[in-house]
């Protein structure tokens, strides 16, 4: 269930079907730089919709839950674009709202 949440999450991402991709994000999510949630939202909005094509693929996805409604996901992330090709790490701390799996936050590397 927190895998599929994970592999839907990069499909909307690499579609680049913004809505459904931030729509993948918990109300709470925490930002990376602590930004607003609103300015997040644009530099990721922009971020996705400038390149011609991306590819996000998802490796080794390994889950830990921490209770009912509380997850998190360590995977190896490969991100391909016209302007990016880059693998790294990935972290994402989920919750469940409302029936779904949801990011609350996420961390590239270890």
């Amino acid at each position: 269930e927190v895998i599929k949440a994970v592999q839907s999450w990069a499909q909307a991402w690499g579609s680049k079907d913004v809505k459904g991709y931030l729509g993948h994000y918990a109300r709470d999510f925490k930002t990376p730089k602590g930004e607003p949630r609103a300015e997040w939202e644009k530099d990721r909005t922009a971020r996705i919709t400038a390149p011609k094509e991306i590819d996000v693929g998802i490796a080794s996805p390994r889950v830990s839950r921490t209770s009912d409604t509380a997850a998190t996901v360590t995977f190896r992330q490969a991100y391909r674009s016209d302007r990016l090709n880059v693998s790294s790490t990935k972290t994402l701390v989920m919750v469940k709202s409302n029936g779904r799996w949801l990011i609350q936050q996420e961390r590239v590397g270890g």
